[in-house]
């Protein structure tokens, strides 16, 4: 909502609560005033809104539409409908100041003096005039302990409120922010203040979502954000009051200064800048994340971990090599980088064409990918155009070895599969030192069969680079904790971001991602104010199930042990039940209702426990069950996926698991696809024990024996699914290895369809 509306908008309202205090009325803007009229079904007749001249606008007050001083309810009496005018200000005050290190952009930015009210934020547009967004100048703030921000600038008045009042504010600040855009939020106010009405409430709530993020305290999450005008052409930073309209920055190359203008006329002769430049306080962003509960602790934990990203001596600055602290990213080392120019070379030598592309396009859509990783369902068919990182990613590690086979020379195609196989061994999450020697060497050698194959002028330097992947993993751990998959990531989230179209959405931008990333600790700031199931209720819409999960772990995930899950898959001799602790990440599990199994899936679960627990006589049959056996109910809750340590299973999902194979002591890993995940509960001496399990089908053995015809490009050919029902049909979660992508395909047009199994890295993500 615009504060530029114009002068003549204004109108001495007459309602009950503007005659209050002052019997001739009140000025107020005339959506103001008309609200005001609907609240107490008042008719608005011509007298009663009466217009007021432009000469007397200075001499009187006024509220605005968008001012956090709406009418509070009187809480403290509660059955008389009073109401009270709250104008004044709230200010906040922090005596002393964290001890904390400011970055060099901290001091920059930091502005003294700032006259407040020179710039608005307001409907995403900022211009000269007066103003409710507030430019913060200093920053001092206590070293508050345990107790979050939130919590100590709410206005006591929220304090007051009942817990129903409480609990719909914080919903309909969430909910706003989440699911609706800036015209849905009056509406949903205004249907709560109805429904409040109804109880003899009217008035308990603002009447506008500034107002009740002001009252619940969620203002706090961009009160510290200032909006710089900025120059757009050598981007110099001004302070917001400032009264520059050209930007005086002189240019290092020249003695003139830029001279560029600083400032545009909008729709209306407004006056706005060309462009801004929103900053969030660094300081302040550290002091909400160290009021967190347990931040320090975990943070210490962190840097402590072994099986996770090494603690960086940056962190210490003890000292700075910045050589040796180089990192090469490898997203665009390896997907964008010499992925893309290995294309662009077998164009150029007629290896790919137009015709073999729609060949290749075809191949590439009959293969199924797991989750995580991106298909590519036209990109080749189109010239691998405008493909992005996690698509090129897909393209070496799956689609390429399959498509390629018959379209590069056999010389060409082992020397990629060199390259495929290092990406394959250095995206895994988890990796050690001997697997970083083997992608480096294939690397290396990648790199000297290539200059041979395609000339040296080939050779670009991005590949050189190549030979310094291993070192960047040996210092910085895996790949996850420094590529820039992340940050694309967040470039997405932040092109989501609704506006209104109508410019300074840099600054709605910066809001709503202040906001977002602020929820989860706003949420908890109630714990001691709202019931724990409207927290969690809070926690479920606002899509901060991980933050509800950290906080409230459950019993198993207390005695969760990495190492032993990660036993469970790996070791076939190291014999799960499905009833050990799975890691923390799985809960909270969203189960189905329970239903009955079907005879054949039930025989099967039976035959499980039977054999897992290497007893014959100790379970027994629903229909059958002697007082002497445990009684195992044919009862089951399904659920629609899983996700373990970062990798994501649902129905549906393929999969592989190591098992011992026949006759031999040999671990070999079996392909299958999951039919259905699902738990199931049986009592053993007066203890309820849950057992998570999967209904798989087993992909049969290739009959040819140990022939494997694509085995060098990591390609295993197997038969078509089993249909025979037998107690490994049902497997432990905690047996699921690593997912796999799979096509059928067949040699000749007259053999039999086999199934090509393509084994992807084992996600590993504590």
């Amino acid at each position: 909502m615009s504060n530029n509306q114009k002068k003549d908008s204004y109108v001495i309202c007459k309602c009950p609560d503007c005659t209050k205090l002052d019997s001739c009325g009140k000025k107020q803007k005339r959506q103001n005033a008309q609200r005001h009229y609907e609240k107490h079904i008042v008719p608005v007749a011509k007298d009663d809104a009466m217009d007021v001249p432009e000469e007397h606008f200075d001499d009187m007050e006024v509220d605005s539409i968008d001012s956090d001083n709406d009418n509070d309810y009187d809480y403290k009496n509660e059955g008389e409908g009073e109401y009270e005018d709250k104008n004044e200000e709230q200010n906040i005050e922090f005596d002393q100041e964290v001890d904390l290190p400011l970055s060099q952009e901290e001091s920059i930015f930091t502005v003294k003096d700032t006259i407040t009210g020179a710039f608005v934020v307001d409907g995403d547009e900022i211009e000269e005039g007066d103003t409710s967004f507030d430019f913060e100048q200093e920053e001092n703030f206590d070293e508050t302990s345990g107790t979050s921000i939130v919590e100590s600038v709410r206005p006591s008045s929220f304090d007051n409120m009942p817990l129903y009042i409480r609990f719909v504010a914080v919903f309909i600040v969430i909910f706003h922010l989440i699911f609706l855009v800036e015209s849905g939020e009056s509406i949903l106010i205004e249907f709560c203040n109805t429904l409040l009405s109804l109880c003899d409430m009217s008035g308990a709530l603002p009447l506008t979502i500034n107002s009740l993020k002001h009252k619940t305290g969620f203002n706090m999450a961009t009160d510290r954000m200032t909006v710089y005008i900025a120059c757009s052409q050598c981007h110099s930073i001004y302070p917001p009051e400032t009264s520059q309209r050209v930007c005086t920055f002189k240019k290092f190359s020249q003695s003139a200064i830029c001279n560029n203008n600083l400032f545009k006329v909008s729709t209306g002769n407004r006056s706005l800048p060309a462009m801004i430049y929103p900053f969030n306080s660094l300081k302040y962003a550290l002091q909400q994340k160290f009021s967190k509960p347990d931040f320090v602790s975990k943070i210490n934990l962190w840097r402590k971990k072994e099986n996770s990203t090494r603690w960086s001596e940056l962190h210490r600055l003890s000292y700075f090599d910045p050589v040796h602290f180089t990192v090469i990213d490898p997203m665009h080392n390896l997907y964008l980088g010499t992925a893309k120019r290995m294309i662009q070379i077998w164009r150029e030598c007629n290896y790919i064409n137009e015709k073999n592309q729609l060949t290749m396009q075809e191949l590439a859509n009959g293969i199924v990918v797991p989750c995580g990783y991106a298909r590519i369902t036209k990109k080749i068919a189109d010239g691998f155009s405008f493909m992005k990182a996690d698509k090129w990613k897909s393209w070496c590690v799956i689609y390429s070895p399959f498509v390629l086979k018959h379209v590069l020379p056999a010389k060409n195609l082992e020397n990629w599969i060199l390259f495929v196989d290092a990406c394959r061994l250095l995206t895994k999450p988890s990796i050690n030192d001997k697997e970083i020697d083997e992608a480096h060497s294939k690397l290396q050698l990648f790199c000297t069969r290539f200059q041979t194959l395609y000339g040296k002028s080939a050779v670009t330097p991005n590949m050189h680079l190549h030979l310094h992947l291993g070192e960047c993993v040996h210092d910085f751990g895996p790949i996850y904790a420094f590529w820039l998959f992340s940050f694309k990531r967040y470039n997405g989230l932040l092109k989501n971001i609704k506006t209104n179209q109508k410019g300074g959405f840099e600054s709605t931008m910066m809001k709503r991602f202040l906001e977002r990333t602020y929820i989860g600790s706003f949420i908890q700031s109630f714990v001691n104010h709202l019931p724990q199931f409207a927290i969690d209720f809070l926690h479920r819409i606002s899509n901060s199930q991980d933050q509800l999960a950290a906080l409230h772990p459950s019993s198993t995930a207390s005695t969760f042990s990495l190492s032993d899950f990660v036993e469970y898959s790996l070791n076939p001799r190291h014999s799960a039940l499905g009833c050990e602790p799975l890691p923390p990440s799985v809960f909270p599990i969203k189960l189905n209702q329970r239903i009955t199994m079907c005879k054949g899936h039930y025989e099967c679960l039976l035959e499980f426990y039977r054999h897992a627990y290497g007893s014959h006589d100790l379970f027994g049959h629903y229909s059958n069950c002697e007082s002497n056996q445990i009684f195992v109910n044919n009862r089951i809750e399904k659920m629609k996926r899983i996700s373990l340590l970062g990798q994501e299973y649902s129905s549906g999902s393929y999969f592989r698991a190591y098992y011992l194979e026949n006759n031999s002591e040999d671990k070999a890993a079996f392909p299958g696809r999951i039919l259905y995940l699902f738990q199931h509960l049986i009592t053993i001496n007066e203890t309820v024990i849950t057992h998570t399990f999967a209904f798989v089908e087993w992909y049969s053995s290739y009959s040819s024996g140990s022939y494997q015809p694509m085995l060098n490009e990591g390609i295993e050919l197997w038969n078509e699914p089993s249909s025979v029902l037998n107690y490994e049909c049902i497997i432990p979660v905690h047996r699921l290895y690593s997912p796999i992508a799979i096509a059928k395909y067949r040699f000749t047009i007259t053999s039999e369809f086999k199934r090509l199994v393509i084994p992807l890295p084992q996600k590993i993500e504590a």
